[in-house]
């Protein structure tokens, strides 16, 4: 959901902490995506002390990537989030994407478990 501040949400939930990072890959997509160009595949390893954190590095990376070098991660192949890591390989295309996220923000972060489904949240400045 999109603030009065350009403040965009989107509570996340799967079945694992990897697929919380993957949905938050996927929504990112949908929000800086614009139209397809050529296919390409990134390899991202990232490491933080808590996960919260690493999910917001995690995004920033992808910002980062859609910025600099105009691609957009459509697809997450494989994903493993362990201790203080997080590696990753996104495929997706070049292309012209809308330059959206000022930044990836702490404002009500959150990364956790509970009843046996991966809850997530995180806020974007747009």
């Amino acid at each position: 959901a999109v603030g009065r501040r350009g403040l965009v949400a989107r509570p996340l939930e799967a079945e694992s902490e990897a697929g919380i990072f993957a949905s938050a890959s996927a929504a990112l997509a949908e929000l800086v995506s614009a139209g397809t160009g050529a296919p390409a595949s990134r390899d991202i390893e990232l490491r933080a002390d808590d996960h919260a954190l690493l999910l917001v590095d995690w995004l920033s990376e992808l910002v980062f990537l859609a910025e600099v070098e105009r691609f957009v991660a459509d697809r997450v192949d494989a994903i493993e989030v362990t201790g203080d890591r997080v590696r990753a390989t996104v495929t997706g295309h070049h292309g012209d994407p809308r330059h959206l996220v000022k930044a990836v923000t702490l404002n009500r972060l959150m990364l956790e478990q509970y009843e046996g489904t991966w809850h997530g949240r995180v806020v974007l400045d747009v």
